[in-house]
C-alpha cells in the first residue's frame, strides 16, 4: 500500500479504519478472482480443476464489488473465468464425441474401462457365470471363507512354493 491509498479516509477515526479495511479486503478478493481465473484459464483442458476455480473467481470479482462498480483485477478475473468456463466445456465436448464417433478409441475406452473394474474380456463362460451369480450368495460365501477358498484354488498355480514371495 501506498501514501494515496490513506488520502480518502479522513481524519483516522474508527469508521475510517474500518472502510479502509473493508476496502483492503475488496481489493484482495478481487486480485484473487485474477489470479484463479487465470490459472482456470491454463487449467481447461482439466474441467475438474478449471470449473472450480472458476466458479471461485466468479464469486470473488462479484463480492469484491463496491459501490462505484468492479474492480479492474476483479473485471479481468470475471472475463477470464467465464473464457475457461467456455473453453473446458467445449474441449470436454470435443472429446466425448470424438471417442464416441470413432469405434477405435472407443474400443480402447471399454478396454480400459473393463481393465480396471476387473471385467476381463477373455474370461471363459463359466468364470462370467460365476461372477454373475446372486449379490447375497456372493456375501455369505465371502463371510464363509468359501470364496477365498475357491480363489485360491483358482489362482494356485500363480503363487510360488516358497510362501508368497517372488525371489
Amino acid at each position: 500500500m501506498n501514501g494515496s491509498d490513506y488520502q480518502n479516509y479522513g481524519s483516522g477515526g474508527p469508521d475510517d479504519y474500518n472502510r479502509f479495511k473493508a476496502t483492503v479486503a475488496k481489493r484482495n478478493m478481487a486480485t484473487a478472482s485474477l489470479v484463479c481465473g487465470v490459472i482456470a484459464v491454463f487449467a481447461f483442458q482439466l474441467f475438474f480443476i478449471s470449473l472450480p476455480l472458476a466458479g471461485a473467481s466468479i464469486i470473488l470479482a462479484l463480492l469484491s464489488r463496491t459501490g462505484k462498480g468492479v474492480y479492474g483485477r476483479a473485471r479481468i478475473g470475471l472475463i477470464a473465468s467465464a473464457g475457461a468456463v467456455v473453453f473446458s466445456c467445449m474441449y470436454t465436448w470435443y472429446a466425448i464425441r470424438t471417442v464416441y464417433s470413432d469405434p477405435r478409441l472407443r474400443a480402447q475406452v471399454e478396454q480400459l474401462y473393463n481393465y480396471y473394474t476387473g471385467q476381463l474380456s477373455g474370461a471363459s463362460e463359466s468364470e462370467s457365470a460365476a461372477k454373475s451369480e446372486d449379490p447375497q450368495q456372493l456375501i455369505s460365501d465371502i463371510l464363509s471363507g468359501k470364496y477365498r477358498e475357491e480363489q485360491g484354488n483358482a489362482s494356485s498355480s500363480s503363487v510360488p512354493e516358497n510362501g508368497g514371495a517372488f525371489i
